[in-house]
This record gives C-alpha cells, structure tokens and sequence, in this order.
C-alpha cells in the first residue's frame, strides 16, 4: 500500500477531520486520551501557547483517500530542533514513514538538526512515548499504541532520555521508614511548614508553584518558559480536578521552597469532551480515590533533603486514605526515583526520541 503525506491549512476541513478523527479509529473508548479542543486550538493558531511556536499538521492518506497517520510538526524559532507530536499510525511502517518524512523534510526547511519526539508542542501539554504496560491509562500519563516505538525506531529515531513511573500498593498503616520521618521531623524542628492549600488560598499557591517550576524545572528536555497568566490557564482545571490533602506546600520563613501535586486517578475521564457519563466518574472518583497520581515534585536545591520530608509527608496522607499511588513521569537518574522503593509494585517506562535531519 501506496501513502502520501501532505500539510493542511487551517481552512481545510475536510482534512482537519480527518486529523481529529484518527485516534477514534485505532483506541478503544477507556484507552483515548485525546483532547479534540486543544489540538483543533493548535492547529488553528488559538491556543493560548500558540505565540511561541508554528505549526505544521501532517496527514497521511492511503490509495483509496484513507487517513493512515498523521502528526504535528512544531517549530520553535531559536531552537535547533523540530518536535514532532500528537503521532499516531495504523501498524504500518509505509504510513509511519509518510508523515515522519513529511516532518524531517519541514525541519530542513526552517534549518533544524533533528526532530525530537513525541512532543505534543510544547513541555506544558504533553510529551514522551509509553513503551510497556498497556491497558488502562491514568491520569496524565503519555498514552499511545504498543506499536510505535517499533514503528519509529524503524523511521530512523533512537531513544535520546528515558523515564519510569513507579507504581505502588497500598501503604500499610504499620509501615514505617525511619530515615523518611527522621527527615520530615528534623525539617520541621527546624522551622519549615509543610501544608496543604485549600479553597480560600488556592489561587496563592497556583502563583508559587509555578515560580518554583519555573525554576526548578528549568533544565528540563523540552522545557520552555512561559508565564504566570499562561500557566494559569492550562492548569485552571486543576484546581477543580486535585485532591487539595494530596497537594503539599513547603515554606521557610514564609518563603515557598518545595511543592507535590497529586491527583486522583480519575483515568481518561478528563480527557476530550465531557459527558454525564464522564462527569459522574469524576465526582464518584473524587470523593473516594482508589488512586492518586503524584504529577509534580520540587524542591529548592538550597533546601537539600526537602524533597524526602515533603515525600514522607505525602506517604502517610496516603496511608490515611488507603489509596494506592503512582510516582509519574520521574526521569531516569532522578533521586525521585528511588522514594519508597520497597513499597514499589510496578514500573511503567517511557522514552523521548530523536533524529538526525
């Protein structure tokens, strides 16, 4: 089978839907995780990273007009690399290689080296490829068919970082780890607070974690900076979705220097559009977690040890709640890594990808 590839303008809509319906076709409904306005959004120029990066969607059609792949190239103007995104494929290396073609050929075309990937646009909607595991997807967690890191490393990519999400039982309430509590209580002798926001303050602590990501998070692969008002907006749904007592915030003489976000596993519920359905779940899910998901973690490098004392503190909220819990997203090398191991049932991988143009 014959494939072409080709971009589409944002006046196309013949071919925007068949960019939008494509992950329809090869995901079972609990599996998607697509979010329909965000990638219409993007394409359209509307989102509100757009300013930062252009576009280029890519459809690739069989013989009979079918769509088989697709992705979207984004390039950022001082950047030396292109990244490619929102990939999706039938398990066919020819329709594989018809976008990934098209996408090397418009790297060239703005002077970059290589394109890296999956990256949906940009650092703060998505990134990375799963590559063991499958099923049921949780909560933020890069999802895609168990087929692409076969199909990609056949386009010519290799893997260029590594990541794991650590999956944990249920802590038993008998559980202890002294090294983990001497370190939350020799913090707290020492006049640190560890808190958790609620509703009345929530607003505050959206502004200081984003100051502390800012900072923090700044070496990151695929990091780019953007502002407060921006992180506002992408994370307003967070302040509905978050379980505030699985949100923990460190302070040191009434400065924050440390932050863990977690939130319920309410699945692919939150993805795309919502329906009764959906919106039941969440509710459901959000009075009784069976599983939290720890997104985010900082702590000032000024502050050394934090990061266990904020991770004890967090272990046993969770063992008040008898939830089970996944460590998401956690690069390879990272001393988050190896929090609790002993309580670790599970690892989930993830890699980010890279080739030469």
């Amino acid at each position: 089978m014959r494939y072409t590839a080709r971009t589409f303008s944002t006046h196309n809509k013949k071919a925007l839907k068949q960019f939008l319906e494509l992950p329809k076709m090869l995901y079972t409904q609990t599996e998607l995780m697509q979010n329909e306005k965000t990638e219409t959004e993007l394409i359209m120029g509307r989102h509100v990273l757009s300013r930062y990066f252009s576009v280029f969607p890519v459809i690739a059609l069989d013989s009979g007009g079918k769509v088989s792949a697709r992705c979207m190239v984004t390039v950022y103007p001082n950047s030396d690399c292109a990244y490619f995104g929102f990939f999706e494929s039938i398990n066919s290396p020819a329709a594989a290689y018809a976008v990934i073609g098209m996408a090397e050929r418009i790297a060239r075309k703005f002077g970059k080296s290589s394109l890296v990937g999956p990256v949906d646009c940009s650092f703060w909607l998505g990134y990375r490829l799963k590559t063991d595991n499958f099923g049921c997807p949780y909560t933020g967690e890069p999802y895609n068919m168990p087929y692409y890191e076969e199909l990609l490393k056949k386009c010519g990519f290799t893997e260029d970082k590594h990541y794991i999400s650590n999956c944990y039982g249920k802590c038993p309430e008998s559980y202890s780890n002294a090294k983990y509590e001497a370190r939350l209580r020799e913090f707290i002798e020492n006049g640190y607070v560890i808190t958790s926001p609620d509703k009345t303050n929530i607003d505050r602590v959206m502004g200081e974690i984003y100051r502390l990501i800012s900072e923090l998070y700044s070496d990151f692969p695929v990091y780019s900076r953007i502002t407060e008002r921006e992180f506002r907006q992408i994370y307003e749904p967070l302040k509905r979705a978050a379980d505030y007592s699985m949100v923990k915030m460190a302070y040191f003489e009434g400065e924050p220097v440390g932050f863990f976000v977690s939130v319920p596993d309410y699945g692919n519920a939150s993805a795309g559009g919502m329906t009764v359905g959906k919106l039941l779940k969440l509710i459901r899910t959000k009075k009784r977690p069976c599983r939290y998901i720890m997104l985010y973690m900082g702590a000032s490098p000024k502050h050394r040890g934090l990061g266990k004392a904020l991770a004890e503190d967090i272990r046993e909220t969770l063992a008040e709640n008898g939830a089970y819990s996944v460590g998401a997203l956690i690069m390879e090398g990272k001393v988050t890594g190896d929090y609790f191991s002993e309580l670790v049932e599970g690892i989930n991988n993830y890699i980010l990808l890279r080739k030469p143009v």
